[in-house]
């Protein structure tokens, strides 16, 4: 991956200062190891360390999964050196234990150890099923397609036979760090071809075209609370937009692996035309965990006509709520989430359900959504 290689070139030596240690007087002894961290569909990662003697790096555990590409050195040198990971597809955090020896003194020596996230880049387990199509009983149609770092490369999202979102990505590993999206939507009136550099999970910082933006806007935490809230916006040429608004008590973690929800959900659509589609909702939360399956499936709870197609593919990862929502209340209406399971965990079906609070006759509106893999 280019990201990497443009921080450490592979096996990448330093001599140390000579006013740091006499070029010739070998000693012993090692600095403290850093290291990065990969994502469960990462393939890389960097050690790095300074050295006095000449040395050696023994592996005790994860030969399966973790290499270091270089495993002996000089004396008087700075290493920043490539290793490599397998896929985590185990569900759960790993590591590998290694020591970093001294040749001339066994007595000096470092024990270290690599770890590997359970989660990939975009929030979901190592071991998540990749959603390919969802069918919905109103006439909806997702599907979706990925790679083999299990990056989305597709989706559409279609109703009754009119195609509403189409995205088609890629990602230039070899070269810049850069995904490029090539988006077409119901009313626009040409396709867009959008592009950010990305992260070591693969995911952008934001996205931009000539006229439109996509991005993850963090508005912090919230004036006399611990709350932390931020957006995810869609702004197009002409002056239509979507945001979500999402609002974290305090105490959760969004780091990779830490679990996280919203207690709040704000969602404004302001159309071409200029009419504007608000949504305050209150938000509890089931027990079926969101990171089982490639796809957020909380992003379905407005309908795919309103549905965030950038987060639905979770490229803003934060967005992605850990457990499925349950309910969703507002002043005027309550939505339900209800859903079955594979044996796995990955969602079978979901039915979401607008009832109105105040009860003025009208008849609950229910779609439910079938999902393959």
């Amino acid at each position: 991956m280019k990201t990497l290689k443009n921080l450490l070139t592979a096996a990448t030596l330093m001599p140390l200062f000579a006013a740091c240690i006499g070029s010739e007087t070998e000693q012993a002894g090692f600095s403290t190891v850093a290291f990065t961290i990969p994502y469960a569909n990462s393939t890389n990662g960097m050690i790095a360390f300074a050295t006095y003697g000449k040395w050696h790096i023994k592996q005790n555990s994860g030969n399966n999964w973790c290499n270091i590409k270089t495993m002996e050195g000089a004396a008087n040198m700075i290493y920043q050196i490539p290793f490599t990971v397998t896929s985590n597809t185990t569900g759960e955090a790993r590591n590998a234990s290694f020591t970093l020896q001294d040749n001339a003194n066994e007595d000096i020596k470092i024990n270290f150890q690599l770890y590997q996230y359970a989660t990939r880049g975009d929030g979901t387990l190592g071991n998540a099923d990749m959603i390919k199509r969802i069918e919905g009983t109103d006439g909806s149609l997702i599907t979706a397609g990925y790679d083999d770092l299990y990056r989305p490369t597709s989706l559409t999202i279609e109703k009754n036979g009119t195609m509403l979102r189409n995205l088609e990505i890629s990602y230039s590993d070899e070269s810049d760090s850069t995904v490029t999206v090539n988006s077409t939507r119901i009313g626009a009136t040409a396709p867009t071809k959008l592009t950010s550099k990305y992260d070591m999970g693969y995911q952008p910082i934001k996205l931009t075209s000539s006229t439109d933006t996509v991005c993850y806007r963090e508005q912090g935490y919230l004036y006399g609370s611990s709350s932390f809230a931020f957006n995810v916006e869609e702004r197009y040429k002409g002056g239509e937009y979507t945001v979500q608004a999402l609002k974290l008590n305090s105490q959760q973690s969004l780091a990779p692996d830490g679990k996280h929800v919203s207690d709040s959900l704000r969602y404004m659509h302001r159309y071409a035309d200029g009419t504007v589609l608000i949504e305050k909702l209150k938000l509890t939360y089931s027990s079926r965990d969101n990171r089982k399956q490639s796809l957020d499936i909380n992003q379905l709870l407005l309908g795919v006509e309103e549905c965030n197609p950038y987060t639905l593919i979770s490229m803003f990862k934060h967005a992605r709520n850990s457990s499925v929502i349950s309910e969703a209340e507002s002043e005027k209406s309550r939505l339900t989430m209800k859903t079955t399971a594979n044996a796995d965990g990955s969602i079978n079906t979901l039915t979401v359900t607008r009832k109105p609070v105040i009860n003025d006759g009208a008849e609950p509106e229910t779609v439910t959504y079938t999902f393959s893999y």
